[in-house]
């Protein structure tokens, strides 16, 4: 098991690293609260709060407020309708700038192993900065369609074949940009590889730290690596 993970680590850097050169290369920091509150065995409402944190934790960055209303139709397969919103502080503009967004999502669990898919499109609204105004007030709104693959895959370690709370977590997602975008004319949005160990605190409650890669293309063509330090909290809660 070692060996292959240590296989896959590798492919993945050096496939992400093989035309970094152009890359401007960054560093932050996450901390990310993902919680679901059961209604009861078919209704449930997730929801996460992330702080994303430029330059370690000496410069603005961008909160996520997130949050729907799933269905579950089995164990396996979830439906959910949800909605965000981002602020983005913006340097050049010296101004946070709001993004609203309405999502729709679909996750599938895997029966053998500790495995989800998910599948997510979004309809996005992201704020322009007015730059003759004093404090650059939002005056223009752009319109963008993504979608996104998300796959996370949780390894237990077993001490003498008996499972340890201590896990081993691999994730990845692909951002794509689609039709009717005026936010980005370029099919490739960004991609984030996670890797992290976590602790297993009870059925209801985990917590995971890590190392995350994103590679995100502007509308430039323009690249940019960041480098983050990610921490997780999941907790799920009934009503």
């Amino acid at each position: 098991m070692i060996k292959k993970l240590s296989c896959l680590l590798l492919l993945v850097f050096s496939v992400r690293m093989a035309g970094a050169q152009d890359i401007t290369h960054l560093y932050q920091n996450w901390y990310t609260y993902f919680g679901t509150a059961k209604i009861n065995s078919k209704w449930a409402v997730p929801f996460d709060v992330q702080l994303r944190l430029r330059d370690g934790i000496s410069d603005r960055g961008q909160l996520l407020m997130r949050g729907g209303l799933q269905y579950s139709l089995n164990k396996q397969n979830h439906v959910l309708l949800g909605y965000a919103y981002v602020p983005t502080y913006n340097n050049t503009a010296d101004s946070w700038l709001p993004e609203h967004r309405i999502f729709e999502q679909f996750i599938h669990k895997s029966k053998k192993v500790d495995m989800t898919h998910r599948f997510r499109l979004e309809q996005r609204w992201v704020g322009q900065p007015d730059p003759a105004g004093e404090h650059k007030p939002v005056t223009n709104w752009k319109y963008g369609n993504r979608t996104r693959y998300f796959n996370r895959t949780q390894l237990a370690i077993k001490h003498k074949e008996t499972t340890t709370p201590f896990y081993v977590a691999l994730q990845d997602e692909i951002f794509l940009n689609l039709w009717g975008n005026q936010i980005s004319n370029l099919l490739f949005d960004q991609n984030r590889f996670l890797v992290a160990a976590g602790y297993q605190f009870n059925a209801n409650l985990k917590a995971d730290i890590g190392y995350m890669n994103q590679l995100i293309q502007v509308t430039s063509g323009a690249k940019t690596m960041n480098h983050i330090l990610h921490l997780s909290v999941f907790h799920t809660f009934e009503l």
